[in-house]
């Protein structure tokens, strides 16, 4: 079956790239800023965006590199809301969001991490204004006043290279600029009582000498799961964040952008449904959950609170012919999580987790001009993150299981060093080749202890369960894991690329991607304490960029292989007792095969259509683990949250009206079937395919300076898993998503 499937994507593939070869096809840059794209007569042409896939300021067409860029009317679209709905817009992305407004689970071409502990690292790496953000757990932030957001695929192992093995995200805020004051402010209002409000507003502050601009978010919403338990609504939510830049222009030849930003979220997580595997639907203590996929009885009340800062400062100078840029940053990131662990009205299992982590990075490059025939950069990267996690579980009295006690601590140091260079050599106008290396080092030391309590466990305080100083009767040790590791490799890329017109650009990519080793943050037993070695991936890939019709269509395609190799993998199973344990271990190997097609299309005064395709194949080649205690090899099995085949088709149309004109818009995205586990490959561990759809209409008065918008998102109210874990006290649980939701949200800029 599974040699069937890859000879299917195969010659699909080889299809696609035939009439890529020798016609037109798709492409999918988007619209951007008069500032970020060439020019063009932007009633009949398709704008591209100028991106920094290459730590340079080049055209996303000329770019031997797959890269997604999203920017301008794409952004402003109610389709794309928070960091991970990014998705909707790129081949084979994944990024289910599982517990509420936070970690969203990464998922690009079938590399990522379903690891839910507080040490989870995303192959997927997650750059903010350049900077890197190592904790997923604040990676589920809004997205206001940005300029752009670049989606790099496959692995960046010299650029982009702290832990990327699957690919990196930049989000790319609106800088200040020495106009006259400037800004704008949203207002939208829209299902289950959701209430946004966002702005900005900047200028010079001093003529050509310094400039500032200050954006701000706030979003309230009352939730949307009836608890019938005490009879409230759960899954609302409080998000505030605040940006402020300050850009200084010190001379001709130097410029400084300092940039401080501030979070705070609240919300009530994401609930578990449960479908009972004993008779009559029942879980193991005799409970019937409800069939409704919104209704929940739980008597825990579920909180999820997020607070980060951070600060970063990025400098130029031009000495010479050559640009030297230093990034300097700082991120806080805290987060208190309380949550029902067994999703019923049973004082069964709850939770409580604290996680506060701290982080340092510089990173200093020294580049040579773009158009020389021999252009370079090369630079260092330094790293230090401190992270502190306490993770417990409890079961109070007054329930059907006997009263339980268990937490573990850690104490995790992370170092990384690396040293990087990259140049592009130009044979002719229509040859070049592009080559990186990187070398990294990296050093992480763990202090864990796991402790339980022991004999019949009793609580001083209800309140404050989860202090282990306010329990009755003692605790033992149960995990303990003092090491330090590092873990060193070479990294690198090469890419021919090759300009067949001036329309049409051809590359191949010869890459390899690295993820350092690390530890199993969920152990609660000495059996379950592991250590997990660094994986390697390597990627071949085929790629053309093609603008046809004088550029009112564009397309881009990319074929790829992936050779994975010591996969971490992350799996939750099923114990005789009932419970479930965290594994987290190296898988020996893995491949993957895939296509990418990507449009964008005006073919007439006023429509735009765009869209993408995704094929994937992935396969564990070799995969030794236990299921339920017994040694097996899962050999044949896919990789989690990897559907076969993505698409996405876009159009918008604008209507002249009196006054201004009308925006009609819609984005429909289909996902083939995904499972949610490693292990456990079934009906009820997966997702069936399904399409989601959102229609939007808006206003824009004259200049745009007022804009009125109606939206719908999820038009069809399709219900889907986004989760599903393996039986746990009897009953699988899923996590669902968010109903059909309607809006609307009034602009004005200034």
């Amino acid at each position: 079956m599974h040699q069937k499937t890859q000879w299917r994507l195969t010659a699909i593939s080889t299809a696609i790239l035939g009439i890529s070869l020798f016609g037109p096809a798709f492409a999918a840059p988007a619209t951007q800023d008069a500032s970020d794209v060439a020019s063009a007569d932007t009633s009949q042409q398709i704008e591209t965006i100028n991106v920094t896939a290459q730590r340079r300021s080049q055209q996303i067409q000329k770019v031997p590199i797959a890269v997604t860029a999203i920017g301008g009317k794409d952004l402003d679209s109610e389709s794309i809301q928070i960091a991970n709905d990014i998705v909707k817009y790129v081949p084979n992305f994944n990024a289910d969001s599982t517990e509420g407004r936070e970690r969203p689970r990464w998922f690009l071409r079938g590399i990522g991490n379903n690891d839910p502990s507080n040490l989870s690292l995303s192959p997927i790496a997650v750059y903010v204004d350049d900077v890197y953000w190592n904790n997923v757990f604040a990676q589920g932030f809004p997205l206001f006043d940005l300029q752009r957001i670049e989606v790099l695929r496959g692995p960046q192992g010299t650029l982009w290279g702290k832990n990327t093995t699957g690919g990196a995200i930049n989000y790319i805020s609106r800088k200040p600029t020495f106009d006259d004051t400037n800004g704008y402010a949203q207002f939208s209002y829209g299902s289950f009582g959701d209430r946004k409000v966002e702005g900005a507003v900047g200028g010079a502050l001093s003529n050509d000498v310094l400039a500032g601009r200050v954006s701000f978010f706030n979003e309230q919403s009352d939730g949307y799961i009836n608890n019938t338990y005490n009879g409230q609504k759960l899954g609302g939510l409080r998000d505030t964040a605040v940006r402020g830049q300050l850009l200084l222009n010190a001379g001709d030849t130097s410029d400084w952008l300092l940039n401080t930003h501030y979070r705070d979220y609240s919300g009530g997580g994401s609930f578990w449904q449960l479908v009972g595997v004993n008779p009559g639907g029942k879980n193991q203590y005799g409970y019937l959950p409800s069939t409704d996929p919104y209704s929940v009885s739980e008597n825990v009340a579920q909180n999820d609170h997020i607070e980060s800062n951070g600060i970063d400062l990025t400098g130029h100078w031009e000495i010479g012919r050559q640009t030297l840029t230093t990034i300097t940053a700082l991120e806080n990131a805290h987060r208190t999580f309380i949550s029902d662990g067994d999703g019923s009205p049973l004082e069964i299992s709850r939770g409580y987790s604290k996680l506060d982590t701290r982080q340092i990075s510089e990173e200093v490059r020294l580049a040579s001009p773009a158009e020389d025939r021999f252009n370079w950069i090369t630079g260092v990267h330094l790293f230090k993150e401190d992270l502190n996690s306490i993770a417990t579980s409890g079961t109070l009295p007054g329930g059907p299981a006997a009263t339980a006690f268990q937490q573990t601590s850690i104490n995790q140091e992370t170092r990384s060093f690396a040293i990087f260079g990259n140049a592009t050599y130009r044979f002719t106008d229509n040859l070049r080749l592009s080559g990186g290396l990187r070398w990294t080092t990296e050093k992480k030391s763990i202090d864990l202890l796991g402790i339980n309590g022991t004999g019949t466990v009793g609580f001083q305080s209800l309140d404050n369960w989860y202090q282990p100083s306010l329990l009755t009767g003692n605790t033992v040790v149960k995990a303990t894991q003092n090491e330090s590791h590092t873990w060193s490799a070479p990294t690198w890329d090469l890419t021919p690329s090759y300009s067949l017109t001036d329309n049409v650009e051809t590359y191949f990519r010869f890459a390899r991607g690295f993820r350092s080793g690390g530890y199993n943050g969920g152990a609660t037993t000495q059996a379950a304490v592991n250590t997990v070695t660094p994986e390697y991936l390597t990627d071949y890939e085929l790629g053309i960029k093609s603008e046809w019709l004088d550029k009112r269509l564009i397309a881009n395609l990319s074929v790829f292989h992936y050779d994975y190799k010591d996969m971490q993998v992350f799996a939750i199973a099923p114990t005789s007792s009932g419970q479930t344990v965290q594994t987290l271990s190296n898988a020996a190997r893995g491949k993957v095969n895939g296509a990418e097609l990507e449009l964008k299309a005006i073919p007439l005064k006023g429509l735009t259509l765009s869209g993408n395709i995704g094929l994937l194949h992935t396969e564990y080649s070799d995969f030794p683990t236990y299921v339920n205690g017994v040694a097996a090899n899962l050999s044949g099995n896919e990789f989690p949250r990897s559907p076969h085949l993505t698409v996405a088709v876009g159009a918008s149309y604008r209507i002249p009206v009196s006054v201004g004109y009308v925006d009609l818009g819609t984005l429909w995205n289909y996902k083939a079937k995904e499972y949610f586990n490693a292990i456990y490959q079934n009906d009820a561990m997966a997702q069936g395919g399904f399409t989601t759809g959102d229609v939007e209409a808006s206003w824009h008065g004259k200049d745009d300076k007022v804009v009125v918008t109606g939206f719908v998102r999820n038009v069809t109210d399709k219900q889907y898993h986004t989760l599903a874990v393996v039986p746990t006290y009897g009953a699988y649980e899923y996590i669902n998503s968010q109903p059909r939701f309607y809006g609307a949200q009034l602009g004005v800029k200034f």
